[in-house]
């Protein structure tokens, strides 16, 4: 304990006070908003856990170095404490319980409730407004192309100016029209009612109609408009999908013909979900750890079930003690509110084995395309050539005090710690991210021959362009949190990554393990000071 600054000295105390019961647990922050909620069998052990984890456990570390408060809520069993934890973070979302992507995960398309607004069609990250909503999807391209394409198609967009003869949009055929002083909001109301059951019912009926106007353009040698047409088919069809398995999780039917396919590799560092259906497995997720955190893998797996639709038989190649088993089974079937039993398998023999053993191939395969990272980023990133070094940088304070920057260098996708750098601020006193960057980094490459083939700065444009003034010749980018969006002078206006790309999941892994250094660094040295 005498490593722990006063701030989570205090928390800890907290922590040692809790009572040998299960429950959930919930880390908070100075001004009382929830960062973490947690279940546990007995929360005083589990609690007490996160101040007892080795350094390479980023996520404890930061968790504890952000909260100032744990509360509590005593349940009768680990189940109950389970279906709370899931309802709570459901409710709150709280910033470091989103595994499956960071910030919000998921979008939802609304249908606003026609109250004191002219009700509308909107993509949203939580379930604030009141309206119809459909969803959650996971996948953001193609939900944004689903989006774009029923405000094209049924007059949606509506307009924030007043032109009497009405906006550019509107006379090309975008704009609802809102904009005129004859607006007919009669019809957009009717509009926006074919929309809304387009997404409630009907799919096969719309999806044939879309393969029947690409036949038609096809014939008539428009190949262009066939192409975007097509692409906006299969951004359909993937939401009909989850549409589908979102609104009807309780038919018999589609849980006896579906199976869930879990393959966890050797190092646990990767998490694979297939999903089969008729014999025929289609990959959904990839899921990356680089860094071993302990159970990571656990926590995704039930993340994504608290979010999504869940068949009655998950087949797995990782090993559940029997007691985890029942609890994950029971806990699927109260949140998914089955009528009948949910089977977590680890199969033998028989036809499930096979299952699994073709589910392993196509991760194994997928583990080869992985080997092809630098190959990848050089594409990803618009390179000259491939990167196979890495450094990221990060700056750590608290208000502007105990400013310190962390380097972190990767080969390969690899920590390579001898090379790891940890600095002291020493010509900044005031809060100046860009200037405390533009140190760190003339302090770590005094000699060129020590700049990597990639440099990635946790940040923006401001942050991209305080180090290309300073390292012009490097190649640099910047990961913007927000959206997860790339900046490099290959990328002015910015690259939003596709988070189901492994390349774009090894550079927000990247800048996250920089993140922790840095964090840790801070909390050290602030300690040291008190």
């Amino acid at each position: 304990m005498n490593a722990l600054n006063n701030d989570i000295k205090k928390i800890y105390i907290q922590a040692k006070n809790l009572p040998f019961l299960p429950g959930v647990y919930i880390f908070k922050n100075e001004a009382d908003q929830i960062l973490y909620i947690g279940k546990a069998k007995n929360l005083k052990k589990r609690v007490l856990s996160y101040f007892n984890k080795s350094d390479i456990d980023f996520k404890s570390n930061i968790i504890t170095s952000e909260s100032s408060k744990i509360d509590y809520i005593i349940t009768k069993n680990e189940l109950e404490a389970m279906l709370l934890e899931a309802q709570l973070i459901q409710s709150n979302q709280p910033k470091f319980n989103i595994l499956l992507k960071s910030g919000q995960p998921f979008l939802y398309l609304l249908i606003t409730s026609p109250r004191r607004k002219l009700p509308e069609l909107k993509i949203v990250r939580n379930k604030k407004e009141k309206g119809t909503y459909f969803g959650p999807f996971l996948e953001r391209i193609p939900t944004r192309k689903v989006y774009n394409f029923i405000t094209k198609i049924f007059k949606l967009s509506l307009c924030k100016t007043k032109m009497e003869s009405g906006c550019l949009e509107f006379h090309i055929g975008n704009c609802a029209g809102n904009c005129r002083s004859d607006f007919n909001k009669y019809d957009y109301l009717k509009r926006l009612d074919l929309a809304k059951l387009a997404l409630q019912k009907g799919h096969k009926k719309f999806i044939k109609h879309l393969k029947n106007e690409i036949e038609k353009l096809n014939s008539n040698l428009k190949f262009e408009k066939s192409k975007e047409l097509h692409e906006y088919c299969k951004s359909f069809e993937k939401i009909f999908e989850m549409l589908n398995t979102t609104n009807y999780p309780n038919s018999p039917t589609k849980t006896m013909m579906q199976k869930d396919i879990w393959i966890l590799t050797l190092n646990k560092k990767m998490l694979f979900l297939f999903k089969e259906k008729n014999t025929a497995i289609k990959k959904k997720r990839i899921f990356y750890f680089p860094l071993k955190e302990q159970n990571s893998w656990k926590d995704h797996f039930l993340s994504y079930y608290r979010n999504f639709y869940c068949p009655n038989t998950i087949l797995i190649n990782f090993d559940l003690n029997e007691n985890d088993k029942r609890l994950y089974e029971n806990f699927l079937k109260r949140w998914h509110k089955k009528d009948y039993n949910i089977s977590l398998i680890k199969p033998k023999d028989g036809h499930f084995a096979n299952l699994l053993k073709l589910a392993t191939i196509h991760a194994h395969q997928e583990i080869q395309k992985q080997k092809g990272l630098a190959k990848s980023l050089k594409a990803l990133l618009k390179l000259e050539k491939e990167p196979q070094t890495i450094d990221c940088f990060d700056i750590s304070h608290k208000q502007g005090t105990f400013q310190v920057g962390s380097c972190v260098r990767f080969k390969n996708g690899e920590p390579d710690k001898n090379c790891f750098r940890r600095f002291k601020i020493r010509t900044i006193d005031q809060q100046d991210d860009y200037a405390c960057l533009q140190e760190i980094v003339k302090r770590r490459y005094k000699n060129e021959v020590d700049i990597p083939d990639l440099i990635l700065i946790d940040g923006g444009k401001g942050q991209l362009n305080s180090i290309l003034s300073v390292l012009p010749n490097a190649e640099v980018i910047s990961l913007a949190k927000k959206e997860e969006t790339i900046f490099s002078t290959n990328l002015i206006e910015g690259k939003k990554l596709n988070e189901h790309n492994f390349a774009s999941q090894i550079l927000i892994a990247l800048r996250d393990y920089t993140h922790h250094f840095a964090i840790s660094y801070h909390r050290k040295l602030s300690s040291l000071r008190k």
